[in-house]
C-alpha cells in the first residue's frame, strides 16, 4: 500500500515544546536584547555627556592651549628661519667674486728665483705656482684628497649632519667639549673657512696676518654656524669640481707653500699634474 497522502505523526520534540511557545520566547528574548542595548545606549550617552570637575578640566585646558600655542609658534619660527637662511645664502651667493679672484690664498706676495735659463732655483715669501684645477692635477692626488677630507663630497650639499653629529659624539666621549677636537667639517666648509667667509686680508683694519689667519680658524659656534651659512652659497654658486678647485689652489701645505701646485713643485720638483700615489 502507498502511503502518499498521510500526514507525519508529531515528534516527540513537537508535544514537548510546541511551535506557539517557541515563537513566544523568541520573541521575548528579542524584545529583551533591544532594551538592553538601548539602556547601553543611554548608559554611554549619559557618560559622555558628562563634564569633568573644574579641578580636573582647566589643567586640562590650559595643557591643550599651550601645546597649542607652542606647535603655532615653532611652525612660525620654522619658516622665518627657513627665510633668513634662504636671504643669508642668496647674499654671500651674489657677493661671491668669480672662480679666478678666489684661489690665490696669500695674504702678501712672493718672490721666485730664476737662473739664466729660466729654472726655479729659490722662492722668497709665500709662494704660489698658478692655477690648477679638479681636472688638471693627477688622478691619485684628487682621489686622495678626497679620501682623507670628504668621502662624501660629491654626494652632499655642502653640509653633512651626520659627519657633525659623528664628531661631536667622539670629542663628548674624549672628555673634550662638543666644538673642540673633531669638527665633522665638509670638504666644502673647509673651502669656506680658507676663503674665511669671504673677508680679505686689509692691513688697515690693525689685524697682522698672524691674528687676521687665527680669526678664520676660530671654532666658535657664531663662526661655525657662519662657516656653514657660507658653505651653502658655494654650493649654490659653484660645481663641486669648482669647489674642489679652489680647495687644491688655497691650501696651505707647509713651507710657505699654497696650493698643491706650488707644494708639488717644493717637495717633488714637477707639477700637481704628475703627482703618483705613493707621493
Amino acid at each position: 500500500m502507498s502511503n502518499k497522502g498521510s500526514r507525519r505523526p508529531p515528534l516527540v520534540a513537537d508535544r514537548r515544546y510546541p511551535a506557539s511557545k517557541k515563537a513566544r520566547k523568541s520573541t521575548k528574548t528579542g524584545k529583551t536584547a533591544a532594551k538592553s542595548r538601548t539602556t547601553t545606549r543611554r548608559r554611554r550617552t549619559r557618560s559622555s555627556g558628562r563634564k569633568l570637575p573644574w579641578i580636573f578640566a582647566l589643567p586640562l585646558a590650559l595643557v591643550r592651549w599651550v601645546f597649542r600655542l607652542g606647535l603655532r609658534l615653532g611652525l612660525v619660527a620654522v619658516l622665518l628661519g627657513g627665510i633668513a637662511l634662504g636671504g643669508a645664502v642668496f647674499y654671500y651667493a651674489s657677493s661671491m667674486p668669480p672662480l679666478t679672484a678666489m684661489v690665490d690664498g696669500r695674504a702678501k706676495g712672493s718672490v721666485t728665483l730664476l737662473d739664466r735659463y729660466g729654472d726655479t732655483f729659490a722662492w722668497r715669501g709665500q709662494q704660489f705656482a698658478g692655477l690648477v684645477t679638479a681636472d688638471t692635477v693627477s688622478e691619485d692626488l684628487r682621489n686622495a684628497v678626497i679620501a682623507t677630507e670628504d668621502k662624501r663630497f660629491y654626494r652632499h650639499f655642502g653640509l653633512s649632519p651626520r659627519g657633525i653629529a659623528s664628531a661631536i659624539r667622539i670629542n663628548l666621549s674624549e672628555g673634550r667639549s662638543a666644538l673642540s677636537g673633531h669638527g665633522g667639517s665638509t670638504l666644502t666648509q673647509q673651502t669656506a673657512k680658507l676663503l674665511c667667509l669671504g673677508v680679505p686680508y686689509d692691513p688697515d683694519t690693525g689685524m697682522s696676518e698672524a691674528e687676521y689667519e687665527a680669526d678664520c680658524r676660530r671654532g666658535s659656534l657664531v663662526r661655525k654656524a657662519k662657516e656653514a651659512i657660507y658653505a651653502l652659497a658655494l654650493e649654490a654658486k659653484f660645481s663641486k669640481n669648482e669647489i674642489l678647485t679652489i680647495y687644491l689652489n688655497r691650501a696651505y701645505l707647509g713651507s710657505g707653500a699654497y696650493g698643491f701646485e706650488a707644494a708639488s713643485q717644493r717637495y717633488f720638483g714637477h707639477s700637481a699634474s704628475q703627482i703618483t700615489a705613493g707621493e
